[in-house]
């Protein structure tokens, strides 16, 4: 069965512990790691974040055997076969336009769509995997509204700081109206498993114009 996994950020040096508990029981088949940048030709960048984000996996006691990573160094004709060959998938953070524009014009959403394995989206990632995102930044305005990959049915607001009362009331509250938002906190982390969805750290439901802390094994709606 096919598992989602949506994250925010990083501890200083590696996974929050909510975050690394959580994909050591998620991830079981750790063959193949696919990063899949959000700036395809930004390489130097890429190189750096992947290496660093490997090494957490590991020191979170999930080895992969080795990594792949899908940009604009990788030919056309390899990048289907480096998604259906995948155990799992990283959507890496960054700039969530320039990813699913490029995931768009390489025609792989609907792969993805399809993949049995395990999804992880970090930031970028994790706004992309929505059916309707929401890119909302208080140091980066403004806030939009798009239309998603559509892997999951939950929208994340990532690096969410519940103190931003102003910028939640005026930004965010008014899209609840047209569906429930979660505001992802980086130690938070929401996985997703048919019709289960568990999640560990802080997050918070933002729901017709409400906002609440989700308490730990409360069911998400």
């Amino acid at each position: 069965m096919a598992t989602s996994i949506l994250m925010s950020g990083f501890d200083k040096g590696g996974f929050f512990e909510t975050v690394s508990t959580e994909l050591r029981k998620s991830i079981a088949d750790t063959s193949t790691l696919l990063f899949v940048a959000s700036t395809p030709d930004d390489f130097e960048k890429i190189d750096e974040y992947t290496q660093r984000i490997f090494r957490y996996f590991s020191e979170s006691g999930i080895c992969f055997d080795k990594y792949k990573v899908l940009d604009k160094r990788m030919p056309d004709g390899q990048q289907q076969n480096a998604i259906t060959d995948a155990s799992c998938i990283f959507l890496m953070g960054g700039y969530a336009r320039v990813q699913l524009a490029y995931l768009k014009e390489q025609k792989l959403i609907d792969l993805l769509r399809v993949h049995q394995g395990v999804i992880m989206g970090l930031s970028a990632g994790a706004i992309n995997m929505a059916k309707r995102s929401v890119i909302a930044n208080p140091n980066h305005p403004p806030t939009s509204v798009y239309e998603g990959m559509d892997l999951v049915a939950v929208t994340v607001v990532p690096h969410f700081d519940s103190n931003k009362h102003e910028f939640i009331q005026t930004e965010i509250l008014p899209l609840t109206y047209d569906g429930t938002i979660y505001g992802l906190c980086d130690d938070g982390i929401i996985a997703i498993e048919g019709d289960t969805v568990r999640h560990r750290g802080t997050i918070y439901e933002l729901k017709q114009g409400s906002i609440r802390l989700l308490a730990d094994g409360e069911p998400m709606c």
